[in-house]
């Protein structure tokens, strides 16, 4: 493996074929092009400016001097590894079991665990992210949802009751001065993936 710090530059109108992106500023004696890694902000971490990073070599990658050097494109980063660590919130009826109201909290102790549900978690759990489980269950309910967590093998590190409740057709709007992403569970649990999307932002 070798090291260098994450650049970012803009496309200079004064050289050809310039690319605007990222790059790496690898220590001596490697030099990693921009066109080479251009999308490693598309992988696992949000990195910024002046991260280190690790990369590898491979063939077709080409630096300035015709020498071939790659990078992994999902570059890791060293210098604070602790911060890529996330902090999840996760809800229980119709997310991680069967959607059972809370009107039939009777039923609590059924529910039936989603496939994939136990064993995604559990990884990110094992992969050092906090998971937290964050249910619209009332307060009195906290027993038998600790209960059932347990039997079914799910690893976490909090259980927040009373989560407000909406309606079919509304929605959750979460609004923090800390970087936010929602998921929603669409019926199958599998490893999270980078997409493109649409947000809302204040102007």
């Amino acid at each position: 493996m070798m090291k260098g710090k994450l650049r970012y530059q803009l496309v200079d109108p004064e050289m050809p074929n310039s690319v605007e992106g990222w790059y790496i500023d690898a220590e001596k004696p490697y030099k990693v092009s921009d066109i080479c890694i251009k999308k490693i902000v598309s992988g696992r971490y949000n990195l910024c400016d002046g991260d280190l990073v690790e990369f590898t070599i491979e063939p077709n990658c080409f630096t300035e001097d015709g020498k071939k050097i790659h990078h992994l494109e999902v570059a890791r980063i060293i210098s604070n590894e602790q911060e890529s660590k996330k902090v999840f919130l996760i809800d229980i009826d119709g997310t991680i079991c069967d959607d059972i109201k809370n009107e039939e909290s009777h039923l609590y102790p059924t529910a039936k665990c989603f496939p994939g549900a136990l064993e995604i978690i559990n990884k990110w759990y094992e992969e050092g992210n906090v998971i937290t489980f964050f249910t619209a269950r009332e307060s009195k309910d906290r027993e038998v949802t600790e209960k059932w967590l347990q039997e079914h093998g799910f690893r976490y590190h909090g259980l927040v009751m009373d989560k407000p409740r909406i309606k079919d057709g509304q929605e959750y709007v979460w609004i923090d001065n800390r970087k936010v992403r929602a998921i929603t569970y669409l019926g199958t649990w599998s490893e999270l993936k980078e997409v493109d999307a649409r947000i809302k932002v204040f102007q």
